[in-house]
């Protein structure tokens, strides 16, 4: 793992998303490890109508990661003072970064966020996800659900899950990187086929007090339930497809469905 990855992704993004209106986003950026042109790419922090802005980074997801290049998906809650008084949302975004010559990272730009589409209207389980209070959806991914467009299989899997554990969910589509990095495949998050997760129990996956046997236990639940592909710190049936480990997957589980696959557990 690279924890400098991390570092540097969530420094511009409390850098950027931290601003007056006569300064705004990319004066803030300024020298905040990235290139000059990454503020530009940073609008999104910026609130029509809105006089300042702070953020709290939540929690900084790994996306990808190769010698030169990297992804981190940063979930953070930003705080917006206006004529109105202080109002607040929380994001997900796709921040990229490039390591340079000298072997130090800095942040290229941040990907425009995507949606799953239109809302249709909500299946049963859609809905029970939404109200179980043991399944705890970032506000990303609670705009995901509300679409009604998150897999049925998926939906069953969290409901199944959270009979056991409780669920802290980072992302589904909104926020995570829309091809399996560093390869151009589209991901099962691109079309609301997979989901991450950051916490079980209240206890991040990258807790060093975290078990392995609840993770073993967890990923392997997950499979029974439905996911034909289960990455985590850990890979559960060695050379066999179906549970994956790798660099990217050791601070979350990554739970996903490709029709026609088996379980994973079964592949």
């Amino acid at each position: 793992m690279l924890p400098e990855v991390k570092q540097t992704a969530t420094a511009f993004i409390e850098s950027a998303g931290t601003w007056r209106t006569a300064r705004g986003v990319q004066a803030s950026s300024e020298g905040s490890g990235a290139v000059p042109q990454a503020p530009l790419t940073a609008s999104i922090l910026e609130v029509p109508g809105a006089e300042s802005s702070s953020v709290q980074v939540v929690y900084p997801q790994y996306g990808g990661i190769t010698t030169d290049t990297a992804a981190v998906i940063v979930l953070f809650d930003q705080q917006l003072r206006g004529p109105g008084g202080i109002t607040s949302r929380q994001l997900a975004l796709d921040v990229r970064l490039l390591r340079r010559a000298g072997g130090m990272w800095e942040v290229d730009r941040i990907n425009p966020p995507t949606s799953l589409g239109s809302a249709v209207p909500l299946s049963a389980a859609a809905t029970e996800v939404l109200t179980d209070r043991r399944i705890r959806l970032s506000s990303p991914a609670q705009t995901d659900v509300n679409t009604g467009r998150v897999d049925e299989q998926i939906l069953q899997i969290l409901l199944g899950l959270a009979e056991d554990y409780e669920l802290g969910i980072q992302v589904i589509h909104t926020g995570h990187i829309q091809t399996v990095f560093p390869t151009s495949r589209v991901s099962n998050h691109a079309v609301g086929r997979a989901v991450d997760i950051r916490e079980i129990d209240g206890k991040t996956v990258i807790d060093p007090t975290m078990s392995p046997s609840v993770l073993a236990r967890f990923m392997q639940r997950a499979s029974e339930l439905g996911a034909t592909e289960v990455g985590g710190p850990f890979d559960l049936n060695a050379e066999r497809k179906g549970f994956f480990t790798d660099d990217v997957h050791q601070d979350h589980i990554h739970i996903g469905v490709t029709p026609g696959d088996p379980l994973a557990h079964l592949r």
